[in-house]
C-alpha cells in the first residue's frame, strides 16, 4: 500500500514539518545565545561596579572620596632637612597645617618615593594635593582625600622621569568636612629627585 502524501504549495507536509522544526530550533539557539549575552554583560557591568566600588573608599556620612593609601596617625623618622616645616595658611574659619617634604626621593621614575604629606591631628579640614612640575605644569601626583590625623608617605609617580632634579609645587587643597567646599589652598616647593 502507498502513502499518500499531500502536497502543499510545491512541499510535503513532512518538508513542511521538516523546516518548521529546524526554524524552532534556530530560534531557541538565537534566543539562547543572546540570553548569555545579556548574563555576561549584567556580569560584567556588576562586576565593573564591585570593582570601582571597592577601589575607592567614600565616607558613608560625607560621601568625600579619601585616599586609599592615607595612614592614620602621624610620620615619624623626619629628619628637618626632610621636612619643610610645617606650613601654616589662615583659610576663612581658622588655621590649616600641614606638613610635606621638600625634597622627594625616587630611586627611578617608576619606583615609590615618600612626599611625607601630613593633615596633622588638629587640623578641622580634609585635605587633597596635587604635585605639579613647575617648568610645564605636569601634574606628576594627586591624592584623593586625606582627613586629619592622616597621611601619605609612599607614593609614584604619573610621569616616567628621567634622572635628574625637578622643581615641583605641591598644591595642598583644604576642603570644609561639612560643606565638602574647597576653601583654600597652600603652595608649597618641593624639589623631586629621579636617582636612576
Amino acid at each position: 500500500m502507498e502513502e499518500i502524501v499531500e502536497e502543499k504549495d510545491g512541499m510535503t507536509s513532512a518538508q513542511s514539518k521538516l523546516r518548521q522544526g529546524r526554524r524552532n530550533r534556530q530560534d531557541k539557539r538565537k534566543t539562547i545565545v543572546l540570553a548569555l549575552i545579556l548574563l555576561l554583560l549584567a556580569a560584567l557591568g556588576i562586576g565593573g561596579y564591585l570593582f570601582w566600588k571597592r577601589t575607592q573608599a567614600v565616607d558613608d556620612t560625607t560621601k568625600y572620596w579619601f585616599d586609599k593609601m592615607a595612614q592614620d596617625g602621624t610620620l615619624e623618622g623626619k629628619t628637618p632637612q626632610e621636612i619643610q616645616g610645617v606650613l601654616n595658611s589662615i583659610v576663612e574659619e581658622g588655621m590649616f597645617n600641614v606638613s610635606i617634604n621638600a625634597r622627594a626621593v625616587f630611586e627611578d621614575g617608576k619606583s615609590e618615593g615618600s612626599l611625607g604629606m601630613e593633615n596633622i591631628p588638629e587640623n578641622r579640614y580634609y585635605a587633597r594635593v596635587t604635585l605639579l612640575k613647575d617648568d610645564d605644569g605636569t601634574v606628576l601626583y594627586e591624592s584623593k582625600g586625606i582627613k586629619p590625623g592622616q597621611f601619605i608617605d609612599k607614593i609614584k609617580l604619573k610621569s616616567n622621569l628621567d634622572p635628574g632634579e625637578y622643581e615641583c609645587t605641591a598644591k595642598i587643597i583644604a576642603t570644609d568636612p561639612t560643606t565638602l567646599e574647597d576653601i583654600g589652598q597652600v603652595r608649597v616647593k618641593v624639589k623631586v629627585i629621579v636617582i636612576n
